[in-house]
Formats: C-alpha cells, structure tokens, sequence
C-alpha cells in the first residue's frame, strides 16, 4: 500500500459532549478526497505534548491511510468542563468516538489506542458499546482500581498517587484556573513547582490529609484518601464484571515492572474468555521487560536487556507504532496478512533476553512449582521439617525503602530491575535463597507468595519479593507484591479481587496469606540463585502500615510489630512460580 505524501493536522479540532461540553483534538489525517478509519486516543496530559505523541506516531499512522485524533479529556488543556479523574469518561467516551466516526474523511470506523490513563478511557467508553468502535489497543493500563492503581493489596498506592496528583497532573490545573490572574498566578505557581520539586520529602507527612496541596489544584488527592477499598465508588469505575460489554476486539501491551502489569494480564484473561464464548477474534498480548514508560526503552532500572527489546526496534519486526498499525490493519482494514507471522502472543524473556512467542497466556505446557521457605534462610523445593518461625520487628518509623520494581514515582526513585542488597542488609528483610542452579530454570507466567505469618498488631502489612541473585552477588528485583492483613479476605488468592471492609487480625494468631506478586518472564540462568525476600514495608511506594488498626490519612501514631514467619510442615510458607521447559 502506498503511503500519504501529504499530511493535514488541524489544531483544537471541535467535539460536542451530551450535556454540551466541547473537547478539543488534534487531528491528523491523509490529503486527498478518500476515506479512511480513525484512531482516537483520549488522555489529560495534553494532546500535543512528547509524552502522547511519542506513544503512537500520528504522522505515520495518517501516511499509512488512517485519520488519528488526539483528544483532551474534560477539563484538561484545551477542553472545557471540570477535571475530575475518571469520572467522566464513559459518556464523554461514548460521544468522543460516535464524532470520531463522523469526521471529515472518515470510513465511519474507529479504533482506540493509548496508554495508562489513555488507556483506561478505552474501557471506559467500550463498556458503552458505542456502535462506531470496531477495535482498541489498551496498553499498560488498568480496569480494577484495587489492583495497582489506588490499591494494591488493600494497601494504598501512596508513590504513585502523590506523584501523578502533584507532579503531572497539578501544572495544568493551575495554569487554567489562574491564567486570567496573572498576579494571582505569579503568587501560586511557585509555590506549586516547590510542592512538586519536594514530592520526595512531602511522602513523609502524615496524616496523608495535610500533604500540601498550596494551590487547592488537586482535590481528588484528599478525596481518594476518603475510599477505602470497599467503597462503592470502585462498584462505579472498575470494569470487572463488564468486560462481556466489550464488543470490539482487543491487543494487550503489558511491560513486566509495570504498575499494571497485573490488570493488563487480567484484561487479556478476561477478553480470551469472551472471545471463547462468542466464537469471535481473540485477543492478542506483547510484554516487555519495560516499567512505566510509553518510549519503553531496552533498560529498566540496572539493567539493559538489548536492543530487540526497545520500543524502537522490537523483535527486529519495527517500533511499537508498527505493531498499533498491524493490529488496526487487520482489525479495520480486513488485512488479516499483517499478521500472519506475528505469534498472538510475545513476550520477551529476561536473563536469556529473548522474545518468545506462544499461541495464548498463560503458556501452553506450564506448570506451578512451589518453593518452601526453611529455617537458616533456605529455599528449596523441599517441604519443611519442623521449625521455630523467623523473626523481625517492622517499626512504621523506618519503614524498608523502596529500591526499584513497578513504579510510577519522582525520578530520584528508579523504576525496574534493581540491585536489592541494601535493603538486605536490614534486620525487618528476612531473606531465603535456594542453592546454585545447575541449569537455566524458566519461570514465564503467575507468581505468588503464600506466607503463614503472625503479628503483635491488631493491622500490618507483608511484602514478598523474587530475586534474582547473580552469581557476582547482586540482587536483582523481578517481581513483589504486597498485602495488607485487614485486607486478606479481599484478596483470597491471586487476581481475585472480593471487595470487603477489612477486619483486623487478632495479635498473636497465625493466619495464611496469599501474596498476589502478579508475573514475569524470566531465565534463572545457571549458576543464579532463586531468593524470596519477606518484610512488611516498601516505602514510599507503598503507603507504611502503622500497626494499630487506625488509617494513616488521619493518624499519625505508628507501634513497633513483631512479625513471625512460619516454615513447618503445618504452617509451609512457599513462594510459586509458573515455569516451562526451557
């Protein structure tokens, strides 16, 4: 197919909401009198900015014979209305594409893509069935706001929160509401660029009700803090239980020390099954070894997996645009060779480095294999014999630091795959590392922790980390999970999510607790060791337990907790990993 020579792009392009609301788009299309489908894309971050833009090249896409809309969402940039996060965006997504559809040149289909929140506003409007809506491309992105968003394990997302209220979203808001008050504005805006330049320090306030918020641009900061996780409004936002409502087909991008990692795999789960029932198109899945960043470069934290796994050259098949533009050409184009040589699902391999590709997830021929925690500090695949539990007290006063994993916080705290020996070195990590591996052992799939635990508190929290232990001793991080005790019934085992209101634990008694530590794609390579760390903090990432039972957004008063692990044959604390022949 011959490309476009000649690209139009109108600027604050017109959409007429329900309740008369106008948003605004960029869009981009080919010269000439022919028509063509639409991709439409909706994020608050400003349609014109490198960090939408980068993500999928408008220009390519409309020289390879699509028209792309960029759109702010309400009350963001250009558009008008107030901003309110997610509160919006399954009508106005429902409006967004039936006007996409009616654009100029326009073939009257569209498909959806983005990432992150640019992601979200795709679930948002197909749960809408908006008639026009023929294809989407969600990339790492969620549909459950208890898992990785506001809440991961009960416990809330505090890195993230902060940094995404502050950091990204603030700025904005403040140049909209104060842009006609020029000394106003002048008063405000530097005391706002403190607030985000000390975002690192501001993680220690407490109660979280009185982090700074000098401008008043961020109200739905405070308000999140007011749901907990058995809040009806999660019953209004998640899209669990209406993904049957998806008509349109889906391609999942996933990234192994993503925020969302857990939800993208979810979603893919979710759509396999109604593609199963209704006998249509199934969906497709790629997974990098990426964290939170739409350029996905090859590294991630310590670590640089090569070239075949950046964004701009993966698997030697082209940049992520590339793939976008296969998807939607067989998906709205009908030309179903785009993807003849392309597996449905890829992911790439860490430790070999590699990508793989299999025919659905999880893998075909996997298997669980589980590896018991033992006194002295031993993993093995061996059972437990009869022990005393291992011992650490987690004082919410110094909690144990986040170093690396899946984040989306200030830059100073870098995300991915992270040497973890400082935070070893603490008496609150307890550590278990299996003996050398004579051969390469390929864990590609679900990951979790199941630790049989008690505390002296009424409340507290237990973190389960993989590692990967290279043979000149660093540690690297591969994935974690977190679970707060309250809140053990609402997440009885891996990707369940049972809305509940905590209840408290009593001091002393053993309880079993599944740690959903999500997945990964990785070759422990012989001469590695495999090790699970267990403690009860990673701070700032995750918001610190304060071992009374009272919640950190009102209180400021934190109790030491003596925690104990159990490893006997009654109490056999393990973690899993789904492996596959290598």
């Amino acid at each position: 197919m011959a490309l476009a020579e000649e690209i139009l792009i109108q600027k604050d392009v017109r959409a007429e909401m329900r309740d008369g609301t106008t948003l605004v788009a960029d869009v981009y299309r080919p010269a000439g009198s022919d028509e063509y489908p639409v991709l439409l894309t909706r994020q608050p971050y400003g349609k014109h900015l490198p960090v939408v833009t980068s993500y999928l090249n408008a220009i390519k896409a409309a020289q390879h014979g699509y028209i792309v809309a960029i759109q702010d969402v309400r009350g963001r940039f250009g558009s008008e209305g107030e901003w309110s996060p997610s509160m919006n965006e399954f009508e106005d997504g429902y409006d967004s594409v039936e006007w996409a559809a009616k654009l100029p040149g326009s073939n009257g289909t569209v498909g959806m893509y983005g990432a992150s929140y640019f992601g979200m506003t795709q679930w948002q409007a197909a749960v809408m069935q908006p008639p026009s809506l023929k294809s989407m491309a969600p990339g790492i992105t969620w549909g459950n706001y208890l898992n990785g968003d506001q809440f991961r394990g009960g416990v809330r997302e505090l890195g993230l929160w902060l940094y995404w209220s502050q950091g990204v979203l603030a700025l904005d808001t403040l140049l909209r509401e104060y842009g006609g008050d020029r000394e106003r504005l002048k008063e405000l805006l530097p005391a706002q660029v403190h607030t985000i330049d000390r975002l690192p320090e501001e993680y220690d306030i407490l109660p979280l009700m009185e982090l700074p918020d000098p401008a008043n641009v961020a109200p739905y900061m405070y308000g999140a803090f007011e749901h907990g996780i058995d809040s009806d409004l999660w019953n209004y936002l998640n899209i669990d239980g209406r993904y049957e409502r998806v008509e349109a087909p889906t391609f999942h991008i996933g990234c192994w020390y993503d925020i969302f990692l857990g939800e993208t795999l979810r979603q893919y789960a979710a759509m396999k099954e109604v593609a199963i029932r209704r006998g249509t198109r199934p969906p497709r899945l790629l997974v990098g070894p990426w964290t939170h960043n739409v350029t996905f470069p090859s590294f991630a934290g310590d670590l640089d997996f090569g070239l075949a796994a950046s964004g701009l050259f993966l698997n030697y098949r082209g940049d992520v645009t590339d793939y976008h533009l296969r998807w939607f050409d067989a998906t709205l184009k009908d030309r179903e060779e785009t993807l003849h040589d392309q597996p449905p699902v890829e992911v790439f391999v860490m430790g070999e480095n590699r990508w793989r590709g299999y025919e659905e997830w999880p893998v075909p021929g996997s298997r669980e294999e589980r590896w018991y925690l033992h006194r002295g500090g031993i993993l093995s695949r061996q059972e437990p014999e009869e022990s005393s539990p291992d011992e650490y007290d987690y004082d919410p006063e110094h909690p144990a630091p986040t170093i690396g994993g899946a984040l989306l916080m200030p830059q100073v705290y870098r995300a991915g795959a992270r040497d973890q020996r400082p935070n070893e070195e603490r008496p609150d990590v307890l550590v278990y590392t299996s003996e050398e591996l004579t051969g390469d052992y390929t864990a590609i799939g679900a990951v979790y922790s199941t630790l049989y635990a008690a505390s002296s508190a009424p409340d507290t929290d237990f973190v389960a980390r993989l590692v990967d232990v290279h043979p000149d001793g660093r540690a690297i991080g591969v994935t974690d999970g977190i679970l707060r005790a309250s809140a053990r019934e609402s997440y009885p085992a891996p990707g369940v999510i049972e809305p509940k209101e905590p209840s408290p634990i009593t001091p002393g008694e053993v309880y079993e607790y599944v740690i959903d530590m999500w997945a990964t794609g990785i070759v422990f390579k012989a001469g590695h060791r495999i090790r699970l760390e267990v403690t009860s903090s990673s701070f700032p990432r995750w918001d610190r337990n304060l071992n009374t039972g009272e919640d950190t957004k009102d209180s400021t008063h934190g109790e030491v907790a003596r925690q104990q692990i159990f490893h006997d044959p009654q109490h056999a604390s393990s973690i899993t990993l789904t492996v596959v022949e290598s």
